[in-house]
């Protein structure tokens, strides 16, 4: 039996067991000391994985309990937690809750505490299984959509921007796609590969408006996410939005210069009575132009989803993205003097026709079935599929700096992403030690197939030729008729399938002081380059609670991996060889926070990674490989997020890399790796009025800092330090906000890099206003 057909196997198997028995459903409300009805209360049936939220109206509904007695545990912001005991039977089962303060009360400390929503780190994904922030021995960020909002952050570019020691968010190119490259730890990945903590296409762009959070994940992280997407610096994990049990929407429309035109939309409701069906669909059309002479995007997104209880213990999420993005796709090359040219930063060399097109669809399902009380299994499927027709743009400065040259490329490919999971989770005890344990298989099968043509197309002076100061744009006949005109110098396949077992397990030796062991078996397969390799992958961490909920140190070992192919040895010729992976080791440590209730909360931590097993040249030959290099990143990150005072909100982060190639070629060796600045900082600090005649108005200011990086490993040019301004005013109602932005408020003239370089957006003004519903 194929590797496919087990796992279609295994998917069918456990999305179809039927355990028969009695199930209850719990319902109530959950209402303020002067009969209000109060939002965002935690419900959690206590020893068990069950838990949910109230409404909007102070309602909650859990459906999959089974009977028995169970202690069911209230907590709201602010309040003191209630706890009450009930007997669930078979049908509905009615439990309400009283909180000791008025709604008012509560209105204040959910105003006052909005920071809590920027703070909230608790996530599923990271460990694969329920565990807090502070219990967790790996660091990671979390961007909520409360923050997205207040930035007006219309692009995924400007979300991440306000995570710690990530930098260099540009647009970059791989196989004909256009999707966004960052650099976290001084390694490269890319942004939006990673969707619900599975896998989606090589290259692809995303939109704010279906995303719930952002996670980013730092360090090598191959044991529970594998090596396929995944950089040793970390991740990024779009986590979308989900259907729940109430109506609620809200309509957005955001304008600005560069006829910056956004409409949003996002629906949720119930479509059965019992509410075991639930739909939710989020949707944006955005149409802008850029800053420069020429070059314009057009983007469609739609994201529907559901959420079906098909039984008391078996729940379904289906969703679907689907996304068609038509943008300009241009790269500069530069060289060591590309400063003597003076640039403008208004001039884009290119047409408003030269653009590329990609049309992905992301298809997402999960099955979770309540084994028990306390064992949960999960089954997952994504697939994705993306059409790209690039028409990239490469602008090549010339040694004497004062002119380019244009060099397009053509590139159709088709890329094709599926991935099959199954997780077993659950909480037991061995004697005295409590044990939370993640048992899984993985199975993920990603190919791609891109033809390319490229051409030049002329040399332009950079400040415009000797008669007139216009730079001819890109004619779109010339250009077709060109391509027309040649064969493809590359068409290109890949063919890739893993299959992988994993297991974690969370051993609480004491309430306070617990240990992380993680291990990780993945066979990979190179269909084209007809090739396998095995790998083995660890994870060690330690969290000891010294202020047990408030302050934990940790530490931990992590590691990642990356497939090597086959090349030729001195010692193998005319053979090929077979290499070992590559394999980075990450040791880290330091300390977590959550002070004042929340209001004070932050990671220090240290990080030292090393990367064994580098394929390069051989210094003795370069016409073979050697399986020897090595390279190190170690450094210091810090986050903090306050609220010292009713309505104020403070979020800092920095980032401190010292990368090197430590074993390498001699023209690199012992030099820092491209785009990889020393230090990066981000800030964001907003008030909101919380009382009086002014409530709801508030302000933000805030921005982030890179310092010099190289654009070559062999350090030859320079990128320069930037530190961007960004600054809103909004006013923020139960129904409607209203606010505006500028972006880049000091015009600064800046670069970001990945393999090319990329001049940023200079100021603009946004406004936006929401309705909600």
């Amino acid at each position: 039996m194929s590797y496919l057909k087990q796992f279609i196997f295994i998917l069918l198997t456990f999305t179809c067991i039927c355990v028969y028995g009695q199930n209850g459903k719990l319902s109530g409300n959950v209402s303020s000391s002067d009969n209000k009805s109060v939002a965002g209360a935690t419900i959690k049936i206590n020893k068990t994985l069950i838990a949910t939220v109230t409404n909007d109206e102070g309602f909650y509904a859990i459906s999959n309990i089974k009977t028995g007695i169970y202690k069911v545990v209230v907590s709201a912001i602010g309040v003191k937690s209630q706890e009450q005991e009930i007997q669930i039977e078979d049908g509905d089962n009615k439990l309400d809750f009283i909180l000791d303060k008025t709604a008012i009360e509560l209105d204040e400390v959910r105003v006052s505490s909005s920071i809590k929503k920027f703070a909230e780190k608790e996530s599923d994904y990271v460990a694969r299984m329920p565990l807090t922030n502070l219990e967790n021995p790996q660091v990671y960020s979390v961007i909520p959509k409360e923050l997205f909002a207040e930035q007006i952050a219309t692009d995924y570019r400007i979300a991440l921007m306000n995570a710690p020691g990530v930098n260099n968010v540009t647009q970059s190119l791989g196989s004909g796609g256009v999707g966004l490259s960052v650099r976290m730890r001084g390694f490269s990945g890319n942004a939006g590969t990673i969707r619900n903590g599975m896998n989606t296409n090589w290259v692809t762009m995303s939109d704010p408006v279906n995303l719930e959070r952002i996670e980013v994940i730092k360090g090598p992280s191959a044991t529970l996410f594998g090596s396929t997407l995944v950089s040793y610096g970390g991740l990024i994990n779009r986590v979308t939005k989900k259907p729940f049990n109430y109506f609620k929407g809200e309509a957005s429309y955001t304008m600005g210069n560069w006829s910056l035109s956004r409409a949003t939309v996002d629906i949720n409701t119930p479509l059965t009575a019992d509410k075991n069906l639930l739909f939710r669909v989020n949707a944006a059309l955005d149409n802008q132009k850029t800053w420069q002479d020429y070059g314009r995007s057009n983007s469609f997104v739609v994201a529907p989803s559901l959420t079906f209880y098909a039984t008391p213990r078996l729940k379904l999420d289906f969703e679907l993205e689907h996304f068609n993005y038509n943008l300009n796709s241009t790269y500069v090359q530069l060289t060591p003097n590309y400063k003597q040219a003076g640039w403008d930063f208004k001039r884009s060399y290119t047409s408003n026709d030269l653009r590329s097109e990609q049309k992905s669809t992301n298809v997402f399902a999960k099955a979770t079935y309540t084994i028990s009380q306390n064992w949960l299994s999960e089954t997952y499927l994504s697939t994705s599929y993306t059409d790209n027709k690039a028409n990239y743009l490469f602008l090549l400065f010339n040694n004497t700096a004062d002119s380019l040259t244009r060099q397009p490329m053509k590139i159709n490919s088709i890329f094709n992403t599926s991935q099959f999971q199954q997780n077993f989770i659950g909480n037991f005890n061995i004697g005295s030690f409590k044990n939370k344990l993640l048992v899984g298989a993985e199975y993920t099968y990603l190919a791609t197939n891109d033809t390319r043509w490229r051409f030049v197309y002329d040399k332009v002076k950079i400040n415009g030729e000797i008669n007139t100061p216009a730079v001819p744009i890109i004619n779109m006949d010339k250009y077709n008729q060109t391509i027309a005109g040649l064969s493809p110098f590359l068409a290109a396949n890949r063919s890739y399938k893993t299959i992988a077992a994993y297991a974690s397990d969370v051993i609480n030796f004491t309430d306070n002081f617990l240990a992380m062991l993680s291990f990780r078996y993945s066979n990979y397969e190179d269909e084209v380059s007809n090739y396998k390799q095995s790998a083995i992958s660890p994870k060690l961490g330690l969290v000891y609670q010294v202020l047990p909920k408030k302050v934990s140190l940790f530490a931990n070992y992590m590691n990642g991996y990356t497939n090597k192919a086959p090349a030729v040895t001195k010692t193998s010729q005319p053979d090929l060889e077979q290499f070992e992976p590559e394999y980075a080791n990450q040791f880290e440590g330091g300390v977590k926070f959550e002070l004042l209730h929340g209001k004070l909360n932050g990671t220090v931590s240290y990080y030292d990674i090393t990367v064994d097993n580098v394929v390069r040249r051989d210094p003795t030959d370069a016409n073979f490989s050697i399986q020897d290099g090595t390279r190190q990143s170690k450094g210091v990150e810090f986050d903090l997020i306050a609220n010292p005072v009713n309505g104020l909100n403070l979020i800092l982060g920095y980032g401190y890399n010292d990368s090197r190639y430590t074993k390498a070629d001699a023209s690199v060796e012992g030099k820092r790796p491209y785009a990889t600045p020393l230090n990066v900082g981000n800030a964001w600090l907003s008030y909101r009025i919380t009382s009086g005649s002014l409530k709801g108005i508030g302000l933000g200011i805030g921005g982030n800092y890179q310092d010099k990086s190289f654009f070559d490993d062999a350090n030859l040019t320079i990128i320069d330090e930037f530190t961007t301004i960004d600054g809103s005013i909004f006013y923020e109602h139960s129904k409607v906000r209203v606010g505006l932005k500028l972006n880049n408020a000091t015009n600064k003239k800046y670069w970001t890099s990945d393999f090319w370089a990329t001049p940023m957006p200079l100021r603009q003004l946004v406004a936006n206003f929401t309705y909600k519903f």
